[in-house]
């Protein structure tokens, strides 16, 4: 197969992401598979001497433009369609390549994908829905910035996806479902919430209701459901207070008269703890609902994490997990209907 990759978004392109190319390139999960590389001429040029050795196995794509964090989705769909992240999406259309990886910005990204792939047939919106790592055994967030504004029913179909993706990743055939809420009881939260709880009640029978944010680490639920502006500021603040609060107990720790007796034995517990949460190793999310594998990864992403997103993707594809995320939606919707 061959996977697109943007070189020229994130916080630490383009080196990271050719040098998480590389590292793809050189790990034997990736078996034959090909990296074709979106960017600048020059850049791709000056970075000659890293790529030559993998010229079997990585190519390259040249674009003119760059789509930057602060571009708005319309204004870099009409000026920037020669840019990295766009020119991606139009050759996973016409099959050029066969997924895509970006560090972009996510709505230009979500916006591209959505004009040029088209969604997957009954779905109104797609969501981003990454995996969570605390607890024991983590749980699925969407949408976790793709929608600011939802209606119920987007809301509902969030629920449909997540599932699906679940069901085929994580072999969980009726996860639990839970809606992010200020209160367990029904009645709580505003319109929105109201009336989505009834929906996912009448529609889920793995619905087990409202959840509270003080909950999330309780293992109550498989997927959590929430609009993506809700979902967005949730995942930054799981993974500030995590890095946070492991960093400044290692200071306390380390400020201690005992620390030279207890830092061999807590700090590799703490060092896990904040790598459990680590969006390096677990890559990237796919957007659900869209006609195409689109993985989108943290903006902070360094060469480790793109090369994890790249395996995911693969993972992905091999798996056949649009073709089935198709099948379960497909039946799941008509039942409805």
């Amino acid at each position: 197969m061959k996977i697109g990759l943007d070189i020229m978004s994130g916080d630490n392109a383009p080196l990271a992401n050719i040098n998480g190319a590389i590292k793809y390139i050189n790990n034997p999960q990736s078996k034959n598979n090909e990296i074709v590389l979106y960017g600048n001429e020059n850049i791709i040029k000056n970075n000659a001497t890293l790529i030559k050795k993998y010229k079997k196995r990585i190519s390259y794509i040249y674009t003119t433009n760059i789509v930057n964090m602060d571009d708005s989705p319309s204004f870099a769909f009409k000026n920037k369609r020669n840019s990295s992240l766009i020119k991606i999406i139009d050759d996973l259309k016409i099959n050029k390549i066969n997924a895509s990886v970006s560090s972009g910005n996510t709505g230009a990204l979500l916006a591209s994908a959505l004009l040029i792939l088209g969604k997957i047939e009954g779905i109104r919106r797609p969501a981003l829905a990454p995996y969570i790592p605390v607890g024991k055994k983590g749980f699925i967030l969407c949408d976790a910035g793709a929608n600011s504004n939802v209606k119920p029913e987007h809301l509902v179909q969030f629920a449909f996806m997540s599932s699906a993706y679940l069901k085929h990743l994580g072999n969980i055939n009726n996860p639990k479902i839970g809606l992010l809420n200020i209160g367990v009881e029904e009645n709580k939260g505003n319109q929105l919430t109201k009336d989505t709880y009834s929906l996912l009640k009448n529609n889920f029978s793995s619905f087990v209701g409202n959840i509270e944010s003080r909950s999330l680490f309780d293992n109550k639920v498989d997927i959590v459901i929430c609009d993506g502006f809700t979902g967005n500021i949730v995942l930054k603040l799981i993974e500030g207070t995590i890095k946070n609060v492991v960093n400044n107990t290692m200071k306390s720790i380390d400020s201690h008269s005992l620390s030279k007796m207890v830092k061999p034995v807590l700090f590799p517990v703490l060092n896990d703890l904040k790598k459990s949460f680590d969006y390096e190793e677990h890559g990237g999310t796919p957007l659900l609902g869209v006609n195409g594998v689109v993985m989108k990864c943290h903006g902070s992403s360094n060469a480790k994490a793109i090369e994890n997103a790249l395996l995911n993707t693969q993972i992905s594809y091999e798996n056949n997990l649009l073709e089935n995320i198709k099948k379960i939606l497909n039946k799941n919707l008509n039942e409805q209907r």
